[in-house]
């Protein structure tokens, strides 16, 4: 099953050896595509083979040559001007809605869309998938009747202004003031639409929270974990980084303009004062986290190479309570993202779950794991569907289905659900038993607990891990929903990261991650107001440290999932503190930063158990 035994002591007989590369994590070679339902056909409980879609009139037919103009500049109320590409059906004459694709990895580098459109490229699956190439297929907007244009923000590539992170990347006014000037355009019909993953769909939220009259509806995907206001677990993930310095798959860099650049600096220097800025920067410093890892501890050092780490490091050590707002997404909004991707599927459902938006104007989509293919070109259609109906008024049955669409990972199916969580879910407890057991069996009597030990990574790089399996499923059995680890355990110093893993094992011994979930133990103060046992939420305050030795209650929340483990599966839990820094994943940038201290983690028996989301099958 991809573990192997440590035998080191009698003790530690059932400690295996985590490897990430021992289960799949994509569907690999897997391309998604539409099946078109007929209108009035009964939906509910149906598994379909591509991603449904409910036809009640056709949609927009490609029928225009696309023509382009390069580096307009579009001028902002300060006077700073930033440049665009449009790209525009050859129509003399005539008005059309335009899609605004808003983002920071650069319009001139998604021309390549121009010559692989045709050709996508899979993550893991491709040594060419670049998770920048975000701009979308003009090649298929523009023939259907849309005008499709990529803007640079102030300080990106060609654009006038200084590049300051976040805050012009996706500046509210300074996307409201681009769709002011193209809904004033004469090929413009009025209408304004926004899509697009990541950095493209962090503009659309920012948006769409203080929209211009014009912008009339929105198309994100992957909304990046800083949305997840609710979802925090305390251990910093580096992946954003990674991304911004081109180490994430074959990710290229973004293109911030030769120009004079205020982003010398974190923004937390301007913050403090100098004395209590130093205290903090000694404190990560001194951090085993950071002092015992290399690389961080020389961007710490060194501040002005990587002011996002020292940032978001600085954030980590004393956590305040954020807002985005989405609960003031005022437009119509249809959001997407991926299964088992930690930094935009949590944010991308908190998105979908609190935006104020009546259900009817509001749609979800969950994609097959990890990442879609780049370029970006896929579920173009369901694009053009939702943009359709908002700005051209064909009432082509989008409207008819249920509000969320999902890929069944273990099936390989899609289907619709109408709400999250499902309402007819069927929540159960899978007790973790003595001697590896998962069962939905309460554990009889009193066990003696058992422990695993964890060196600090750079004297054994290796991550030690103990697992818990069930019984073969004697029927296929669908899980879909939140998953929740609620764990008794012990540690024997004052912190530790938790990380939990859920596997799909064959007959075989093949394996398939279905879900994991984190949580820094320092950080285990539950949000009661907020906290439901299938969703934990924790309060983003000052760190607790946990007492040495005392039995403390974790609730880990698990990334939501959809999965049929198929009849004589098992599905396996892992329970672990660590990311396997040897592996694929980690190679490609994909992994937590890695807990520096020695640390023996105790599992207590009896009321330590998964919840998991069990859908019963619908009948008649």
């Amino acid at each position: 099953m991809g573990f192997n035994n440590h035998d080191s002591s009698s003790k530690q007989s059932r400690v295996s050896i985590y490897s990430a590369d021992s289960m799949s994590v994509v569907v690999s070679g897997y391309i998604p595509s539409p099946q078109p339902v007929p209108y009035g056909t009964n939906v509910k409980g149906v598994y379909f083979d591509g991603y449904p879609q409910i036809v009640k009139a056709e949609a927009s037919a490609p029928k225009y040559k696309v023509k382009v103009k390069k580096n307009v500049m579009v001028p902002m109320r300060d006077g700073v001007r930033v440049a665009i590409d449009i790209y525009y059906p050859d129509a003399e004459g005539e008005k059309f809605p335009a899609i605004l694709c808003w983002g920071e990895w650069g319009k001139d580098c998604q021309d390549i869309v121009e010559w692989m459109d045709d050709k996508p490229q899979l993550y893991l699956d491709s040594p060419f998938w670049d998770g920048s190439m975000e701009g979308c297929n003009y090649k298929y907007t523009v023939p259907r009747g849309y005008v499709h244009i990529i803007a640079e923000p102030r300080g990106i590539g060609n654009s006038e202004g200084v590049n300051l992170g976040d805050a012009t990347l996706h500046d509210r006014k300074d996307i409201y003031d681009t769709v002011d000037w193209i809904a004033k355009q004469p090929w413009c019909d009025g209408n304004v639409v926004m899509m697009g993953p990541s950095s493209y769909s962090r503009a659309q939220l920012q948006a769409a929270q203080e929209p211009h009259p014009h912008l009339v509806a929105i198309r994100p995907d992957e909304a990046p974990e800083p949305f997840a206001g609710e979802d925090f677990h305390g251990i910093w993930d580096p992946l954003l980084y990674n991304i911004h310095i081109g180490k994430h798959a074959y990710d290229h860099l973004p293109p911030t303009s030769y120009k004079p650049q205020s982003l010398a600096q974190p923004n937390a220097f301007s913050m403090f004062s100098k004395e209590e800025l130093e205290r903090r920067l000694q404190e990560l410093l001194d951090d085993p986290d950071i002092k015992y890892n290399m690389k961080f501890y020389a961007e710490v050092k060194y501040p002005a190479s990587a002011p996002m780490v020292v940032d978001q490091l600085l954030y980590l050590k004393h956590p305040v309570p954020l807002d985005a707002g989405l609960q003031n997404i005022k437009v119509p909004m249809y959001i997407g993202a991926a299964w088992n991707n930690r930094l935009y599927e949590w944010g991308t459902f908190e998105a979908y779950m609190k935006a104020s938006l009546p259900n009817n104007k509001k749609k979800l989509i969950l994609y097959p794991p990890m990442f879609p293919a780049r370029p970006y070109t896929w579920y173009h259609d369901e694009a053009i569907r939702w943009f359709d109906y908002w700005v051209k008024g064909i009432d082509n049955g989008i409207m008819d289905e249920p509000p969320i669409k999902l890929f069944v990972m273990g099936i390989n199916k899609w289907k619709f659900e109408s709400e999250w969580p499902i309402a007819r879910t069927k929540w159960t407890k899978f007790y973790l038993h003595p001697q590896g057991g998962l069962s939905t069996k309460p554990v009889e009597g009193n066990c003696e607990p058992e422990s695993f030990t964890q060196p600090a990574p750079y004297l054994d790089p290796k991550v030690y891990c103990l697992r818990y399996i069930t019984e073969p499923f004697s029927e296929d059995t669908e899980v879909t929903g939140n998953l929740a680890l609620h764990l008794d355990a012990a540690i024997d110093i004052d912190d530790t990261n938790w990380m939990v893993d859920v596997i799909d094992v064959d007959p075989q011994g093949k394996r398939r991650l279905i879900s994991s979930g984190y949580l820094k133990a320092k950080f285990r103060a539950l949000d009661e107001k907020k906290s439901t046992p299938y969703r934990p939420v924790h309060l983003r305050q000052e760190p607790v440290p946990v007492v040495p030795g005392e039995k403390t209650r974790y609730d880990i929340a698990l990334l939501p999932t959809s999965n049929v483990f198929l009849k004589g599966h098992s599905m396996e839990l892992v329970i672990r503190n660590q990311d396997d820094m040897l592996s694929t994943m980690a190679r490609n940038g994909v992994y937590m930063l890695p807990f520096m201290r020695t640390v023996t983690h105790t599992i207590y028996f009896g009321e330590s158990h998964l919840l998991v989301p069990i859908i019963p099958k619908i009948t008649g």
